[in-house]
């Protein structure tokens, strides 16, 4: 009986990874200079972005452990024993904090302060822990609508309307900008000018803190919120 599918692609690949760290069930580890990636179903279409993996080699894996090449009825290995993680373990979501670079930089320092101006919330950055406690009870309509990132320190930033009512730091949205709840930028006109600078392509989320220090997050790593995500999530750091 064939049980699920493993692939073998070189350690050079490991960044193509991931495109596929949304994929639930996947498991990955590095061996011998090589990446074993397991966890799909043995039948059934597979998902776009694994097909796109630069794989070396495919495999079919039955209940014995045995390896058959996709397509074979024979075997020609043993699956080695290796030390499996959760794929967004093995290749985690980092949140890089970022400088504002030097050719670009305005004539003076870019600092925040605080506003009087009450703008509506549109982020919250929070903690792993609360926030898996809260998706596993929340009513499902509570969860529609929101998009949430995990960073390798646990933090939780969550998107959308209505944002949870969990601990943690509120944002509100300008020009695809992040700013704390009653902060601004000193010069509110230098919005527009930066989300050009920053983030051209209009690709990535950009998420600034009280001290003017931002972090950049790819539109890709922000994901719909659903119970099964969230808990997946949870379990790849340990929390399940």
């Amino acid at each position: 009986m064939m049980t699920e599918r493993v692939f073998v692609l070189a350690a050079s690949a490991r960044e193509t990874l991931g495109g596929v760290r949304a994929v639930p069930g996947l498991q990955a580890t590095e061996a011998a200079g090589q990446l074993w990636l397991r966890g799909l179903p043995a039948t059934g279409e597979l998902p776009l972005a694994v097909r796109a993996l630069p794989a070396t080699a495919s495999f079919v894996l039955d209940a014995a452990g045995r390896l058959f090449p996709t397509g074979s009825l024979t075997p020609i290995a043993q699956l080695p024993t290796l030390v499996w993680q959760p794929i967004r373990v093995f290749v985690p979501l980092e949140l890089p904090t970022a400088a504002l670079p030097a050719q670009a930089a305005p004539r003076y320092r870019v600092q925040l302060a605080p506003s009087a101006q009450a703008e509506t919330g549109a982020a919250l950055l929070t903690t792993l822990a609360a926030w898996h406690e809260y998706a596993n009870t929340a009513p499902e309509i509570r969860l529609t609508g929101l998009r949430f990132a995990v960073a390798t320190d646990r933090r939780v930033l969550l998107l959308g309307t209505p944002l949870p009512p969990l601990p943690g730091q509120e944002h509100w949205l300008s020009e695809g900008m992040l700013l704390p709840a009653g902060f601004d930028f000193e010069a509110p006109m230098l919005a527009a000018l930066l989300a050009r600078q920053l983030n051209p392509a209009v690709d990535s989320v950009l998420l600034f803190a009280a001290d003017g220090s931002w972090e950049r997050i790819p539109n890709e790593h922000l994901l719909p919120v659903t119970r099964s995500a969230v808990r997946l999530t949870a379990k790849g750091f340990g929390d399940e």
